[in-house]
């Protein structure tokens, strides 16, 4: 069966749209904006289909697994992650190669060991990449596959109103890309 997943570019306009009204500071914004927008498409790291997993490719092509063993190892070089925020991101970035999409990624746990590894490194950022990781999981909802809440139990919850690459699908990406212009004017211009 074909899992049934959002673009990843309506998850960022949702993410941005979310982070844009409500952040405070227009200093912080650029970094939230970075982070919500990363976090939004971290769930869907589980499918080579996937935006992020596609965008790494590109660059890293079968390194792709190594270049994000890297990139925690990095974090934890320069004091972004402490050692046991590095071992938690390598094992989340682990369980997500090796399991199914929409397994771990999108389960509750997934959302509260990433939430874990943040909390214990970088809490400046944890508020606009529980924004990101949360609007995913949120419009993964509304597609015929939902998601697996109670991972490893396999039954997943879902209001099947949206298929990937719809009509709706691209209109609420438009509807939330122009929400988020309106309120960078609104708030920050």
């Amino acid at each position: 069966m074909e899992l049934i997943k959002m673009l990843g570019r309506t998850h960022m306009a949702v993410a941005l749209a979310a982070t844009a009204l409500l952040t405070k500071d227009p200093s912080q914004l650029p970094i939230n904006l970075a982070v919500a927008a990363a976090s939004s498409l971290l769930p869907d790291i589980d499918t080579p289909g996937s935006m992020l997993r596609h965008k790494l490719n590109k660059y890293t092509g079968a390194l792709t697994f190594p270049a994000l063993i890297a990139a925690g190892y990095f974090l934890f070089k320069y004091k972004y992650f402490l050692l046991l925020s590095l071992i938690l991101y390598l094992t989340y970035i682990g369980l997500a190669f090796i399991g199914p999409h929409r397994g771990f990624t999108h389960s509750l746990a997934g959302f509260l060991f990433f939430t874990f590894i943040l909390f214990m490194s970088d809490r400046t950022i944890l508020p606009p990449a529980l924004i990101g990781y949360t609007t995913h999981l949120a419009t993964d909802l509304f597609t015929p596959s939902g998601i697996p809440v109670l991972y490893p139990y396999n039954k997943s919850f879902k209001i099947p109103l949206v298929r990937t690459g719809s009509i709706l699908d691209i209109l609420i990406g438009l509807a939330f890309g122009l929400m988020f212009i309106a309120v960078l004017f609104q708030k920050f211009i």
